[in-house]
């Protein structure tokens, strides 16, 4: 055993070489636990009409690598936010991972394993995935795969000096409306999206970076002051969220938003399928970069200092 201290402060003793992992975050702990390689035995899982067939499924695992509960030999210990406490006792874990959100019953699941607690904010991508893989015991399989993530960003580096010089001349602003909210959200840390925007160099709006927070809600009124050359949204269909219904939420809330900002004005806005960008893996990340190299590097656009 050895002693690991969590992102709430608390030391936990775990073990050296865990052998029966439980997850309660499909996207942030499954996911990567299963491209390492882990033993991971049990996991939370959604159900949604339109995915799997209406069956419960990994968020994030299923969508990168088609992981199923059916195909993966992983048990369903219930929902993210329901988990079924019977079931977890059943798998005999040696550790459970949770996020931030679920410390309310880190003491409960403590009596059945090791429970450790990873922040999804204000850890960065890589930061909190090195956090999964330190856990799970397998700091090394992780630095293994980071040379091959390092080898692509470097094509992607020559592609963009080659296309369009500076990175740092061009911004990026990640930018969307929450239906839910009912209001304008901008991001300065946004999973796969914003890791791969910093690894490559591009920049963000002053107010943007200058947050306190990874993301705010902003009044309509400031709309100004998040121009980029670039604007990323997401979608998602399993949440009744595609592509145009994004768009209509845009609209809704401010209705002259592809005049006033530069990047819709000019055909420079685009959405990324939501899931395959927050799950934690090294494959969000390449599938990430190769969408902003077609995106952004080799495309012609018009440049936001230029309109201006």
């Amino acid at each position: 055993m050895r002693t690991y201290v969590d992102d709430l402060g608390t030391s936990v003793e775990i073990p050296v070489q865990p052998q029966r992992i439980v997850s309660l975050r499909g996207e942030q702990f499954t996911a990567p636990l299963w491209e390492l390689g882990a033993p991971i035995v049990g996991s939370s899982g959604r159900t949604d009409d339109v995915i799997n067939n209406g069956e419960p499924y990994v968020r994030g695992a299923f969508d990168l690598f088609n992981l199923t509960f059916e195909n993966s030999g992983i048990t369903w210990i219930g929902s993210p936010n329901n988990p079924d406490f019977e079931a977890i006792v059943a798998l005999q874990p040696d550790l459970i991972l949770i996020p931030h959100w679920q410390e309310d019953i880190q003491d409960q699941l403590s009596q059945i394993a090791p429970t450790v607690v990873i922040a999804i904010q204000p850890n960065p991508m890589l930061e909190r995935y090195r956090k999964v893989a330190d856990v799970a015991g397998m700091l090394d399989r992780f630095e293994s795969f980071m040379p091959a993530y390092e080898a692509k960003l470097a094509v992607a580096r020559n592609v963009i000096a080659d296309t369009i010089g500076d990175p740092s001349d061009v911004s990026v602003v990640i930018a969307e409306v929450w239906k839910d909210d009912g209001g304008l959200v901008v991001f300065q840390d946004y999973a796969a999206m914003s890791q791969v925007l910093r690894d490559l160099g591009f920049a963000m709006p002053d107010f943007v970076a200058a947050l306190e927070e990874t993301f705010a809600n902003i009044s309509p009124e400031i709309l100004p002051q998040i121009d980029a050359d670039f604007m990323i949204g997401t979608y998602n269909f399993a949440f009744g969220e595609p592509p145009s219904q994004r768009v209509a939420e845009w609209e809704a809330l401010i209705p002259v938003w592809d005049e006033v900002l530069h990047a819709p004005a000019n055909n420079q806005h685009f959405f990324i399928d939501r899931e395959t960008m927050r799950a934690l893996s090294f494959r969000s990340l390449e599938t990430t970069l190769a969408i902003f190299v077609s995106q952004i590097a080799t495309r012609d656009f018009v440049p936001l200092a230029k309109a201006e």
